[in-house]
């Protein structure tokens, strides 16, 4: 891998976003519409959804709003009409957007529905029409922000399309883990300020609102004994995961940067690496080191998954990175940080996606003191994969079983799921 992959793989996978990634995309292809037909009375608007999306924004809180409605993320993304902010379109949103929500909702026809698409796992299109006989159409398919078609009056708007994003985003991908360990390696990060930058708003953005809630869960809180102890470390990493996590699943205004189209993914890709920097009191190379490394693994470890997951995509990419960092601040060989990642797969590859909604907080903080104490497993006992199951002995093999498990063996089980939540 050399700089410039890196840096398409950053502008890639990095997206701002405001609350819920899913719901976020709800209330972007509304402002779409509505800013195309700005100035009209709306009359009615008809969303159609992918099942996996649907299963993945109809629980979640609606940023300012703090609970769940698509009906009302659609609304929202009506008043607001400023597309240019896309997956944060929420960021703006007033106390005066809010109390008109319910009102707008009565004046308009609202109509969503999901089904099964056999060609994507993200599909939305929504169709919004005028009191005056004026119409818009968007669709956006494949990736969050990934606008394929947007037609007003049946004339074709070019300006509203992100050309071939999804070409770009596939077009750089990481052939073997051991091009990510490579290239950390070697410690050339030209070009990849904006992640360090990213990544350490979103450590500070953590730590402010722990402070906020209140409790000793700050590296500053850590005893010179709870320092060197994974287990207590990794406690203290839950806290800095659940708290921001939360907030977003809750419907706050808070604004983090997702990785791979998940903004769960984004806090502890980027928390975790910074935490443990903080922790173990590392050097600046290594620090930078640190958020390399977890960044990649979650970027490779998403690359073999569809976009929306059967399985727990989010918690599955955090596991694995923080497994992989905490290995490599311990100083372990490069053979030790692939077991590591091969140890957490073999204990969690099974968690299950059953929708975005607040216990997903636990899912990705969880799953990230589980990658802690899988590396501190490989670390006390050494060749621990014996290559049966799923896992295999190469870890490259093992995150493709993962892909092939979640978009092909399970990729019928999302209905099945739909209709029991």
């Amino acid at each position: 891998m050399d700089n410039y992959t890196a840096k398409r793989l950053l502008d890639g996978n990095m997206t701002k976003t405001m609350g819920c990634t899913d719901i976020g995309v709800v209330g972007y292809i509304a402002s779409i519409g509505a800013y195309i037909l700005r100035n009209k009375t709306i009359r009615s608007v008809d969303l159609v959804m992918s099942e996996e999306l649907y299963k993945n924004s109809v629980n979640v809180g609606v940023p300012g709003l703090r609970k769940s409605g698509l009906d009302k993320a659609l609304a929202l993304g009506i008043l607001l009409k400023n597309p240019k902010q896309q997956l944060s379109v929420f960021e703006s949103v007033t106390n005066d957007d809010i109390a008109k929500i319910d009102e707008l909702l009565a004046e308009i026809d609202v109509t969503i529905s999901h089904r099964k698409f056999l060609d994507t796992v993200l599909y939305e299109e929504l169709h919004i029409t005028s009191v005056e006989g004026d119409e818009a159409r968007i669709v956006i398919r494949d990736f969050y922000d990934n606008v394929v078609s947007v037609t007003r009056n049946g004339e074709v708007l070019k300006e509203f399309e992100r050309d071939a994003l999804i070409d770009r985003v596939h077009k750089y991908r990481i052939a073997s883990y051991d091009e990510v360990l490579d290239f950390v390696e070697a410690g050339d990060f030209t070009d990849l300020d904006d992640l360090f930058r990213i990544a350490d708003e979103q450590y500070q953005s953590a730590r402010d609102e722990i402070q906020k809630e209140g409790g000793d869960y700050l590296v500053e809180d850590l005893r010179d004994a709870q320092r060197t102890c994974l287990y207590d470390l990794s406690n203290f990493l839950r806290k800095h995961i659940t708290v921001p996590s939360r907030k977003r699943m809750l419907g706050d205004i808070y604004t983090v940067y997702g990785v791979a189209g998940s903004g769960n993914l984004g806090i502890g890709t980027l928390v975790t690496p910074l935490f443990l920097a903080d922790a173990f009191q590392v050097d600046a190379d290594t620090k930078r080191k640190l958020v390399v490394l977890s960044f990649l693994t979650s970027v490779y470890v998403k690359q073999e998954m569809s976009v929306v997951t059967v399985l727990c995509g989010t918690g599955h990419a955090t596991g694995c990175g923080a497994a992989a960092t905490t290995a490599f601040v311990k100083q372990a060989d490069r053979e030790q940080i692939k077991e590591a990642i091969n140890m957490y797969l073999a204990s969690s590859m099974g968690v299950v996606c059953d929708g975005a909604k607040v216990s997903c907080t636990y899912k990705v903080s969880f799953a990230a003191m589980n990658g802690m104490i899988a590396a501190k497993t490989v670390l006390d006992h050494p060749n621990m994969c014996d290559g049966i199951g799923l896992n295999r002995q190469s870890v490259d093999e093992t995150i493709k079983n993962l892909g092939v498990l979640n978009n092909e063996i399970l990729n019928n089980a999302n209905k099945g799921i739909i209709d029991l939540i």
